[in-house]
């Protein structure tokens, strides 16, 4: 991952839980990853192991808004937008195709300090295929802090 030159060394911890249909996943994902301010919003980014050992790029965007963007890029793309109050529309690409995914976020919560530079993510929300079709329950819990 190339680093940014005003960006600013952070652990992170990323907890993920799924929920399709009876079964349930649960991931744990720590790492060193960077944390750069642009204009009002923060960007944490890392990598993570993907298929085949291919790095996957992880980018969530803190807006000033108070919505969270995550985009991942590495053999599949996706970019999901949370905010409580809106259902979003995203494009999930594989190397067989694009998918277009449609977003529920039932819950969202920001805790972000600066000074020493921290903060706690919380997102519970649903994944649909077309209009109906749920693809699972997700719940996404990230904790950074500057070391």
């Amino acid at each position: 991952m190339k680093l940014a030159k005003n960006g600013i060394p952070v652990s992170v911890k990323l907890r993920t839980k799924i929920s399709q249909d009876n079964h349930h996943q649960s991931f744990l994902h720590e790492s060193m990853g960077q944390a750069v301010r642009v204009g009002e919003n923060w960007y944490i980014r890392y990598e993570e192991d993907g298929e085949d050992q291919q790095p996957i790029t992880v980018m969530i965007k803190l807006t000033s808004e108070g919505s969270i963007h995550l985009t991942r890029n590495g053999i599949q793309k996706t970019k999901l937008i949370f905010h409580p109050k809106l259902v979003t529309q995203s494009n999930y690409q594989t190397p067989y195709g694009i998918m277009v995914l449609t977003n529920q976020t039932h819950q969202l919560s920001v805790h972000f300090a600066e000074n020493p530079l921290s903060g706690k993510v919380d997102i519970y929300y649903e994944l649909f295929s077309g209009e109906e079709n749920s693809i699972g329950k997700y719940q996404l819990h990230l904790e950074f802090k500057e070391i």
